[in-house]
């Protein structure tokens, strides 16, 4: 955490373990390795999480699927910061300290989630006679990854449990009202 990826060699790992560089090859082909050891399961579990809550949503019935809008965002945005700051010291290390363009790779693949959902509940809208405005992919992509933004930015401020899971709230509230006007809800 102190060196971040870049400046954590795996000597100075070693000498902080009181073991040798071989001892940790041992372990480790990689830093890469050893970042993935540290960081991966928590954040594979926050993909696989979030994606399962997409999927949930999408298997309602059509006509109730605008109804558990707000429903399904009240019970996940609280499950999301609750994961992350039940590991935050790993979310810190991954948002934070990772290697350049990790953090950005992943956030996108939290928002490839997101954007694939959109467009599915745009077309189910649209099924259903709403007057969906059209928006083009940078738009969707923009607005599905400021989600995420603000979670990494909860995480480098060191903002308390109870007032990111408060901000959420009221984060996810500001953008239901912009997809509900885009959703012709």
């Amino acid at each position: 955490m102190e060196y971040g990826y870049e400046g954590a060699s795996l000597r100075r790992i070693a000498k902080e373990a009181s073991v040798t560089t071989g001892a940790i090859y041992g372990y480790f082909p990689s830093k890469e390795a050893l970042f993935d050891a540290l960081t991966g399961e928590a954040a594979d579990e926050l993909l696989e999480m979030y994606q399962q809550s997409h999927v949930e949503f999408a298997l309602l019935p059509p006509d109730q699927q605008a109804k558990a809008l707000d429903d399904i965002s009240d019970q996940s945005a609280p499950s999301i910061i609750n994961f992350v700051y039940d590991r935050f010291d790993i979310f810190k290390l991954l948002f934070l300290k990772s290697s350049p363009g990790w953090c950005d790779s992943y956030l996108d693949q939290l928002a490839q989630i997101e954007e694939a959902s959109c467009w599915e509940f745009m077309k189910v809208m649209k099924s259903l006679g709403y007057n969906v405005m059209e928006v083009d992919a940078t738009l969707i992509h923009i607005i599905s990854r400021s989600f995420f933004l603000q979670l990494l930015e909860f995480v480098a401020h060191d903002v308390p449990r109870e007032k990111a899971n408060s901000y959420m709230i009221s984060l996810v509230k500001f953008q239901h009202a912009g997809w509900k006007k885009i959703m012709g809800l």
